[in-house]
């Protein structure tokens, strides 16, 4: 096969990307002649998201196991890649509608940086080649910054400048990390045999450094810490669907790359990730304790969130990455039903201040029974399917433990125990205002009966994937590596 075809029997294997951009494009001419309080920019979006999962489902339907290679090493299309390219589109389409719902009256350009993100995060899911995760990783920090600041507020603008500077600063650790592996390995691809077998020749210490520069950029998306410093002003200034869609999408791409860098297996990365593990369990759940805004504490239990998360990528003879895939899994809907419940209360409110919550439960029962289904799914509580995710990731924590014999794994279990345990105050400090709280004035809004029943559509379908967490699980277990 000569270079050409090769070029274009690969391109027509991502016909939907192709499909995305030229969606995209076609978007930047609908914005250039529409008015500025047009829909069609939104109904196109819709439409153009919907078109997008539609064929990276049923396009890739017979897709062979080992996946396929394409552009020589640039890409590689396989179940896992797929599997995760419909849980971000999935998620752009609960911001689609969340936006609608509660009327957000969004500029066009606001979803063309939504497609642009979507776009990235596709390619990122996609590849285990330095390069191409770069200039993926950038396309959607710089859409993210630009989405950040699109309030003209003096809070919002500080908080995109703190995003941008911290995003540019991991950015710039993570390309000298991949400049450092290319002067050893001699390729830009880390699952390729000549990277591997030049690694193996250098100290296990050198490469371990190098790969926790390298991931920088990584825990930076992934809101972990040390990388976290953005994340409560960000989630508290930003408009909730689109840091609902940014406290997601970015997260779970992020993880997959990680567990493919993991899984290459070229140097032993748990003594990294323990310390990322660590740092992010003390940082998010101390920090999320005082915290009295509610987008703010969501933003720091996040990072929380990514530490539980990261304990099911730790690395050992049996590790095939189902914990940390179901977590995702699960974490879209607990915490897009976080997000809604939070634009729900803020119209009820008029604020995120959960202060402001007092009595909002006894008046709307519903609204209340639904808060505290939504922040149980948070700690990890039956009967929601939070509970199983978590029981998931502790499962392969004593599993690690039984295989590598270290008493290290048994600490961490137990340091996550106490962590989730402490979650407890902060997440259902929410229903407590909601339920237990009396209010002495009056609510000035009273929650439109379809909202309160979208947001119930949330809870029961995390109560069913307590009850019947098969579906999940077998789904997760046939896009394994």
């Amino acid at each position: 096969m000569t270079e050409l075809q090769e070029i274009l029997a690969s391109s027509q294997n991502i016909l939907p990307e192709w499909i995305l951009i030229i969606g995209i494009l076609l978007l930047v001419v609908i914005i250039s002649f529409q008015k500025d309080d047009s829909k069609w920019p939104y109904r196109f979006s819709f439409l153009l998201v919907l078109g997008y999962t539609f064929l990276a489902t049923y396009y890739y339907e017979n897709l062979p196991n080992e996946g396929i290679k394409l552009f020589g090493d640039l890409l590689i299309l396989d179940k896992t890649s797929l599997f995760f390219k419909q849980l971000v589109t999935l998620s752009a389409i609960i911001f689609l509608i969340h936006s609608r719902l509660f009327k957000y009256k969004f500029a066009g350009e606001i979803y063309f940086l939504i497609l642009c993100l979507l776009l990235g995060l596709s390619f990122l899911a996609m590849t285990t080649h330095f390069l191409v995760i770069y200039v993926s990783i950038e396309l959607v920090s710089i859409s993210s910054y630009v989405l950040v600041a699109t309030k003209n507020d003096k809070k919002n603008f500080e908080a995109a400048i703190k995003y941008l500077i911290f995003g540019a600063a991991s950015s710039a650790i993570m390309l000298y990390g991949i400049s450092l592996f290319y002067g050893i390995g001699h390729t830009l691809n880390f699952a390729d045999s000549v990277f591997l077998k030049s690694i193996a020749t250098n100290s296990p210490l050198i490469i371990q450094i190098i790969s926790f520069l390298f991931l920088a950029g990584l825990f930076f998306k992934i809101a972990a810490a040390p990388f976290q410093s953005w994340v409560p002003d960000v989630y508290e200034v930003t408009s909730t669907p689109i840091i609902s869609f940014l406290s997601f999408a970015p997260k779970a791409v992020g993880v997959l790359v990680v567990a493919r860098v993991v899984k290459a297996n070229f140097v032993d990365l748990n003594t990294v990730l323990l310390l990322i593990i660590f740092i992010s369990l003390i940082v998010g759940n101390l920090a999320a304790l005082w915290q009295t805004n509610l987008k703010r504490m969501l933003g720091y239990s996040g990072i929380a969130q990514a530490g539980f998360i990261l304990i099911g990528i730790l690395k050992g003879p049996q590790t095939d990455f189902h914990g940390a895939f179901f977590y995702i899994l699960t974490y879209l809907p607990i915490t897009m039903g976080a997000f809604f419940l939070a634009d729900i209360l803020k119209k009820q409110a008029g604020s995120d201040e959960m202060e402001d919550y007092k009595g909002i439960g006894q008046k709307n029962i519903f609204l209340g029974l639904n808060a505290v289904v939504i922040m149980m799914a948070l700690v990890g509580l039956p009967p929601t399917v939070g509970f199983i995710a978590k029981l998931m990731v502790f499962s392969s924590i004593i599993n690690l433990g039984e295989d590598m014999h270290s008493s290290v794994y048994y600490g961490l279990l137990i340091f996550g125990l106490l962590n989730a345990a402490i979650s407890i105050y902060y997440y259902l400090k929410v229903p407590y205002f909601m339920l237990i709280k009396k209010s002495y004035n009056q609510p000035r809004y009273n929650p439109d009966f379809f909202l309160t029943l979208i947001l119930t559509y949330f809870s029961i379908a995390l109560v069913i994937f307590f009850l019947y967490p098969d579906f999940g699980t077998e789904w997760v277990r046939k896009v394994l590596f």
